[in-house]
């Protein structure tokens, strides 16, 4: 039936919970699910997490800006797109200094984080994370551009 001790193990265990969970009170069990289900929620929109990922972002962005840069697809680029990308990434760039401050003066506890996400910390992070995606695409729409009218110049 087993085989190996670990699944011995394991099937040990599984049923002293199920037994212990069986004693419990049943609402006392979906209160423990529903507060199991806030904490994963929470670390989810957990505004330092997503700091996180929006300066992933942000990093993964300037690496292709200083790609086109290097590789002279900016200078080539017309003026009205450059003048609206340097424009638009210095919103951006202020706006996740604003959000970082922020994020660190929510950062004390956990009902300072929860009141953080209660305001709306989270939606504009991700909001800010929107963004930067978007201008990573309209960067890459115009490399394309770019590339495209050196080709057909090519040929």
């Amino acid at each position: 039936m087993f085989s190996t001790l670990q699944e011995y193990h394991q099937a040990i265990i599984s049923a002293a919970w199920m037994i212990i969970l069986s004693l419990i009170p049943q609402d006392l069990v979906r209160a423990g699910a529903i507060f199991l289900g806030f904490l994963i929620c929470m670390h989810a929109m957990r505004p330092q997490t997503l700091m996180k990922t929006l300066e992933f972002r942000l990093s993964s962005l300037e690496e292709k800006l200083q790609y086109a840069v290097d590789s002279g697809i900016m200078r080539q680029s017309d003026a009205s797109f450059t003048n609206q990308f340097t424009k638009d990434i210095g919103r951006t760039r202020y706006m996740i200094y604003e959000l970082y401050e922020r994020t660190l003066i929510a950062s004390g506890g956990i009902f300072q984080e929860v009141k953080a996400v209660w305001e709306g910390l989270s939606f504009e992070i991700n909001e800010c994370i929107r963004d930067v995606d978007a201008l990573e695409r309209d960067l890459e729409i115009n490399r394309a551009k770019i590339l495209k009218n050196h080709y057909h110049s090519w040929k």
